[in-house]
């Protein structure tokens, strides 16, 4: 098991484009086994900070979220939409809990 958390910052003007996108690639992850926490954040005191993170049970569940069409059409496009300033690969210890939820933006 591991996971990723990731900061991507939106360029001026694209922060709606941004979470649609991103929306759009939560949509697409929630019917993926092998990735049981998936959630997209923005920070409170700038929405223009995004802050992704994102758990895998194994290497090949990442490998098939990383080889999905919803995920390639996003990396095709991220960079349009804003620069990546932080990406670290995390590994769990401990009880993970997780439980689906659901919110708007």
């Amino acid at each position: 098991m591991f996971a990723f958390i990731t900061n991507i910052r939106a360029k001026p003007g694209q922060r709606a484009a941004l979470a649609t996108l991103t929306q759009t690639m939560m949509e697409q992850t929630a019917t993926e086994g092998g990735v049981p926490v998936y959630v997209f954040h923005q920070a409170e005191d700038d929405l223009d900070e995004f802050w992704f993170y994102d758990l895998y049970t194994s290497e090949q569940a990442y490998r098939e979220h990383c080889s999905s069409e919803a995920f390639n059409a996003m990396i095709s496009q991220v960079g349009e939409l804003g620069d990546i300033k932080v990406m670290h690969k995390l590994i769990p210890y401990g009880p993970v809990k997780s439980a689906g939820t659901s919110f708007a933006i």
